[in-house]
């Protein structure tokens, strides 16, 4: 290996990254659209991945529902850490004489010919694909989720890639005889909303590699479940951490489903929102009171490296029970007398018992840490207050 790229994976690992790998644009050449470089880099020549871990227990408590903040702000943590290994990698190579672009972390789709804006989208092709790049960087392989496995970390890392006019050297992706998924297909049973299929498949190449991987429903469906339109899973028994319920099942109809989701995204408070962080990603992850709101990501949390840990992570899952809003902004573990209310946002939000006071709607002045909670919390509020004033004999 030439010096440089022994300097370059080196100063990425000091900055903290846990695997880091290179590819070259000729190795992505057969892959998907979203794994050409160019797009982003006209003059690229090479890709250089790296990646993060998660914090494990954080997130077997995330998943067990015994907390829910720790999990979002590691993610947060991880995410300034690698866009701060990629700016100081770019800085490097321009020094060098070099084009470099620090490829953004998340929410950098592709335009879509339907589409006049984001709430219209229903593809969601990034600008650039992390994970295919890992892939052809030997970091690791697509498992049944889609999402990259790693031997050393399962699925629990976060990704970030550098493009360079550089000619590098590339890695070699991992054989298939070390791929580090055994199909143990735990994915497709934690997702609420059904994303992964167990029985159907498609193949995916990139790098020579060809990928056997679920036939997932639309990107929409997945939208809807992370974006926590949806947290109940069909047993109805456990969610993920979001307290929101539609009122029917999603449909099963492509059209229909991606209808849905531009309603829903319509509808979210979010969305009207001129500085979410759908407009300006990077700024987000640095800005200090942003909070990083995860519900969902458990068709990754499962996926430990060993089989055994990945049993357990299901079992923790699936009997963790259902989440609900609390009216400080927090989410909770629902009671057994928690109710649905509905919201003027489409779908309806889970209320704990202890919440339905309207001694509660007074207390707090926190109004929530997301938009969509926090119009919700008001309008709870509001009935609640009104509810009072309709019962109190003094008024």
């Amino acid at each position: 290996m030439d010096s440089t790229e022994t300097n370059l994976k080196s100063l990425a690992l000091r900055l903290g990254a846990k695997l880091v790998g290179i590819t070259s644009r000729d190795r992505l050449f057969d892959g998907p659209p979203s794994a050409d470089p160019r797009y982003l880099l006209p003059t690229a020549n090479s890709v250089i991945s790296f990646a993060l871990s998660l914090d494990r227990d954080m997130v077997q408590d995330f998943i067990a529902k015994r907390s829910w903040r720790p999990h979002c702000e590691n993610r947060k943590a991880i995410a300034q850490r690698l866009y701060t290994i990629g700016d100081r990698l770019s800085e490097e190579l321009r020094a060098g004489g070099h084009d470099a672009v620090n490829v953004d972390l998340n929410n950098n789709y592709r335009p879509e010919d339907a589409a006049a804006d984001l709430t219209e989208m229903t593809e969601f092709h990034p600008d650039f694909s992390h994970r295919y790049a890992a892939l052809a960087a030997g970091i690791g392989r697509l498992g049944w989720s889609g999402n990259l496995v790693t031997r050393e970390y399962g699925a629990l890392v976060e990704l970030g890639s550098v493009i360079t006019s550089a000619r590098l050297s590339p890695d070699a992706p991992i054989p298939d005889h070390d791929h580090p998924c055994d199909r143990c297909k735990l994915c497709s049973l934690v997702c609420p909303v059904e994303m992964i299929q167990a029985k159907v498949s498609h193949q995916v190449s990139v790098a020579g590699v060809t990928e056997t991987i679920s036939r997932k429903r639309p990107n929409s469906c997945c939208w809807i479940g992370c974006s926590g339109y949806q947290g109940l899973a069909s047993s109805s028994t456990w969610s993920n951490w979001s307290p929101y319920r539609l009122p029917q099942p999603l449909p099963e109809k492509r059209e229909e489903l991606d209808a849905l989701c531009i309603r829903l995204q319509k509808a979210d408070p979010q969305m009207q929102d001129a500085n979410n962080s759908f407009t300006n990603y990077r700024q987000a992850i640095f800005t200090p009171d942003w909070f990083y709101y995860t519900v969902c990501g458990f068709c990754r949390c499962v996926c430990a490296p060993s089989r055994e840990e990945r049993r357990a992570n299901h079992r923790l899952i699936i009997n963790s029970g259902c989440a609900a809003l609390s009216l400080d902004g927090s989410h909770k573990v629902a009671d057994e007398k928690a109710v649905e209310i509905a919201t003027p946002f489409g779908p309806g939000v889970v209320l704990s018992h202890d919440e339905q006071r309207a001694g509660e709607a007074r207390s707090g002045a926190w109004p929530g840490q997301f938009p969509l909670d926090r119009e919700v919390i008001a309008h709870l509020r509001q009935q609640l207050r009104s509810a009072e004033e309709k019962s109190d004999p003094t008024e």
